[in-house]
């Protein structure tokens, strides 16, 4: 099943931030040769585009709570658009924001190639000791679960709350 891309009117059954073809482009334009646009096949295509959902999806559960501004209507599927938002500088962000694209295609390189970005963690995933032959870590009993995936939340900064790093003054 294709795509049904938020094309910034808050559509009711929406499930992307970005088309297949921007998401192809953004990956070429950056050299990922990960992401497989040569094999146009049926299965490559429909693998891109269920990587693509599921990178939406975890923009909106991962990060959800931290956006910027309020939904811009009760009926949209996803977060986006958003009504208040403007980034770091001041700028409005109106429809689905450049960053949340990129964001999300990102994340989809990283499903595309098997990363599972929201694994099932054991008791909460709090490593306090592990050894595995010569290799022993621990963590501290406050240490966060889960991956920091740094390339998607530095292209979120704009969007989030308290995401704000330095601000340029114009003169």
């Amino acid at each position: 099943m294709s795509l049904i891309v938020e094309d910034g009117t808050g559509v009711s059954n929406a499930d992307s931030y970005v088309t297949l073809a921007e998401c192809d482009a953004y990956h070429t334009n950056l050299g990922n040769s990960g992401w497989d646009i040569d094999a146009e096949d049926a299965a490559n295509v429909t693998k891109r585009e269920n990587a693509i959902k599921k990178a939406t999806a975890f923009i909106d559960m991962r990060y959800g709570g931290r956006f910027k501004g309020v939904r811009s209507t009760a009926e949209q599927a996803l977060l986006f658009p958003r009504y208040g938002i403007s980034d770091n500088d001041g700028y409005v962000l109106e429809n689905v924001p450049t960053a949340v694209k990129r964001a999300t295609s990102e994340a989809a390189l990283k499903l595309f190639l098997g990363t599972d970005l929201m694994p099932d963690l054991d008791r909460g995933g709090k490593v306090i000791s592990e050894t595995v032959g010569p290799i022993s870590t621990t963590y501290s009993s406050g240490a966060p679960a889960g991956t920091k995936f740094e390339m998607i939340e530095n292209l979120l900064r704009g969007c989030l709350n308290g995401g704000a790093s330095v601000r340029m003054v114009r003169a």
